[in-house]
């Protein structure tokens, strides 16, 4: 019964943001502030290696060849994840489990995988677990380390994302369902 709680406050979190905020990248910088604040709250900078908490909560399981980084994490039922903005289009494969999503509309949308996703660039998620999920992201890179390849397609900050594309950006959805 708690996990069912912790699940609809989450989702209720979720839908304050939308209502209340809008749905722009600096509202969602702000909820991430929030939420860092929160003692016992795990948090990842892009490019630095992971914290030994971080590994045990979102196990993340990275592999680099060929040009291509593939990234799989696993996400347990009833946490709270806030993605990096993504600097380039990519598929991503929802494989396992059930969310909840919070898109560029303001919209708090549930999807159940399995599913293919087309990320653009651009794109930053916001989504509360109800079951336990897998999600997949392959990037293109010439990076060596998975450090360098987290700093080449993510950002924490959307400024650092082109012009064009933060003015086309404002009228997309973060998750398109295919």
């Amino acid at each position: 019964m708690e996990d069912i709680t912790l699940i609809k406050d989450s989702v209720a979190i979720l839908e304050s943001i939308s209502m209340n905020r809008g749905m722009i990248w600096e509202k969602i910088s702000e909820f991430q502030s929030q939420i860092k604040s929160i003692e016992g709250a795990i948090n990842h900078t892009a490019g630095t290696p992971q914290s030994e908490e971080m590994q045990s909560t979102l196990p993340l399981k990275q592999k680099l060849e060929n040009g291509l980084y593939t990234r799989e994490i696993f996400m347990p039922k009833g946490q709270l994840v806030i993605s990096f903005i993504h600097k380039q289009n990519h598929p991503s494969f929802f494989l396992s489990g059930e969310m909840s999503v919070l898109n560029d509309k303001g919209e708090v949308k549930r999807i159940k995988a399995p599913m293919a996703i087309e990320t653009e660039a651009g794109t930053q998620r916001v989504a509360v677990m109800h079951e336990d999920c897998v999600w997949v992201c392959v990037y293109r890179t010439d990076a060596k380390t998975f450090e360098e390849a987290e700093l080449e397609i993510y950002t924490d900050n959307y400024k650092e994302l082109p012009l064009e594309l933060i003015k086309i950006e404002k009228n997309k959805e973060i998750c398109q369902e295919q």
